[in-house]
């Protein structure tokens, strides 16, 4: 009482002020159905082919805390169901940069949820619109008065979905911040922002991302980052990778490098990649043959494209693929057959897209068709004058029964029991292909009475023809049959790539030279020719 006496100005004073305070904060729940609307014609307006719906939202005029719950964001094309679900997103001022004498903002985005389906995602791509000129940080700006300078992301989960019969991919527990988006401080560098990342990959997997980014660099941001992934399941891609006609089971996946993307630059640099217990097989089947051509057409085309592009850099320093299986099987043929490898042990090393990097090579074990021991060593240059490589290949002891299919399919015979050794080296370079396959035949046998007792009589005397004919190239020393085979010529179109160009040679080696192996020993019957060939690569 005393004191109210001695100064009761400015008892009045602070009087006002905290009744003005408390009026005003109560004052601001009253405006919230008029933050809520203005804010969600406001972001609508930025947008183009998606629009917002906004549960609440709330402005505390005294600290400039803008909160909106329940924000959804809905595609034009397809509305339901929304493509993101954001249980709170908060702006508030960020105090640390009044300091430095600016007002910016900072988001807090907590427990967002991204769903994606295929028909949305569809519909993305055929807009003509670019989905990162859609006005996504337009209507940001336009619900807070401020720039915004931090950018946080709290438990996230994002889930793209497939179809209703397979899992989504998903990722959880995305947690992410970025500051000096405004890039007040260091505004020198490229990168002037940091910004950090972790997250969940398909239940087990995880991810760490740590990096620098210019968010105000035209046409659009760059950035640079190291990242780190860990246990991630290959499996999850299956569904996906089925529209390519590859087909996946088990595996895992763990990485580190570096990305770096910019309107300057492209840079793709791994520094280690393991995967295993992988199988990946690929269908080559009568109603996507079209389709399977012109996509390796065109990914061949591209990997032209980018090989010594100034602005694209992309090197793998160490790949290792183990424990892992590879098949193909064509269904194309008459009778369908498969090819595959097993307990395979793949080692890639300084793969690039720059020829100065100098050859990546190549080292390869396992067992095809379960039963031969294979061994290929190599390497291969992302040359500016076409496919350049050298490979070398041992593969002993297959059970050649394991290989009837192919052989019905190319040969029109099969065999009773034998096994197949085949020596080989191919080179190409500069367009030319030159090399060599030696395949040798062991314990051949071709006609067994047991066996094809149910097959037409031409076909039995044509195996009893060839299982005779192979006496005449038999070395009685190692009881084996022999046949050396040339390799030489020119690639079908100088424009292919290295993995095309390998297909041509495996198909000229394997199905040119060795399937015939067994039609030049009944013709050698016939003739008395000699054991040497050749089979030109077109």
């Amino acid at each position: 009482m005393g004191a109210y006496r001695k100064h009761p100005v400015l008892f009045w004073v602070g009087g006002f002020f905290a009744t003005l305070i408390v009026a005003v904060f109560i004052a601001s729940f009253f405006l919230d159905d008029m933050v809520r609307a203005r804010t969600q014609a406001s972001m609508n307006q930025k947008l183009k082919g998606y629009h917002v719906a906004l549960g609440h939202a709330h402005l505390q005029l005294l600290g400039g805390v803008l909160t909106l719950k329940h924000l959804k964001v809905i595609q034009e094309a397809h509305p339901r169901p929304p493509v993101a679900d954001i249980a709170t997103m908060r702006f508030t001022i960020q105090v640390k940069e009044l300091f430095s004498r600016r007002v910016v903002a900072d988001v807090l985005l907590s427990r967002p949820k991204l769903h994606i389906d295929q028909t949305q995602l569809v519909a993305e791509k055929k807009s003509s619109v670019p989905l990162r000129q859609k006005g996504w940080q337009d209507a940001l700006e336009a619900a807070y008065p401020f720039k915004i300078n931090r950018f946080t992301i709290y438990d996230g989960d994002v889930a793209y979905i497939q179809d209703r019969v397979n899992p989504p991919l998903h990722l959880a527990n995305l947690n992410f911040v970025a500051d000096n988006i405004r890039n007040i401080h260091a505004s020198d560098n490229a990168y002037p922002s940091r910004f950090h990342a972790t997250v969940a990959i398909f239940d087990t997997g995880r991810a760490t991302i740590d990096g620098h980014a210019n968010f105000l660099e035209e046409p659009f941001p760059g950035a640079r980052a190291k990242y780190t992934i860990q246990n991630v399941p290959l499996i999850a891609f299956d569904p996906e990778i089925r529209q390519i006609n590859l087909a996946v089971s088990g595996g895992r996946l763990a990485s580190n490098g570096l990305l770096e993307y910019s309107p300057k630059i492209t840079r793709v640099e791994v520094d280690n990649a393991a995967i295993d217990g992988v199988a990946v097989g690929y269908v080559h089947a009568p109603e996507t043959k079209d389709a399977e051509s012109k996509r390796v057409k065109a990914t061949g085309k591209e990997i032209e494209k980018q090989n010594n592009r100034p602005a694209v850099e992309i090197s793998v320093r160490d790949l290792d693929i183990v424990h892992s299986n590879f098949s193909f099987l064509d269904k194309t043929s008459n009778p369908n057959y498969k090819l595959f490898i097993n307990d395979t042990e793949l080692t890639i090393k300084n793969l690039s897209n720059h020829q100065t990097q100098g050859p990546a090579e190549l080292t390869l074990r396992g067992k095809f068709m379960g039963s031969g021991d294979t061994n290929i060593a190599g390497d291969f240059l992302a040359s500016g004058q076409g496919p350049a490589f050298d490979l070398k290949l041992a593969l002993l002891n297959t059970d050649l029964t394991s290989m009837n299919d192919l052989l019905r399919a190319f040969g029109r015979f099969d065999v009773a029991a034998g096994q197949l050794t085949v020596y080989s080296q191919v080179a190409i370079k500069n367009g030319n292909i030159d090399g060599y396959v030696k395949p040798m035949f062991a314990n051949l046998k071709v006609y067994d009475y047991q066996k094809d007792k149910g097959t037409g009589l031409l076909h039995q005397a044509k195996e009893l023809a060839i299982g005779g004919a192979s006496h005449l190239f038999k070395n009685h020393s190692t009881e084996q049959v022999a046949t050396d085979v040339d390799l030489k010529g020119k690639l079908s179109s100088p424009n292919v790539d290295t993995w095309q160009a390998l297909g041509q040679v495996v198909r000229n080696a394997f199905i040119e030279a060795i399937i015939p192996g067994f039609d030049r020993a009944l013709a050698s019957n016939n003739a008395g020719g000699d054991n040497s060939n050749q089979a030109s690569a077109h």
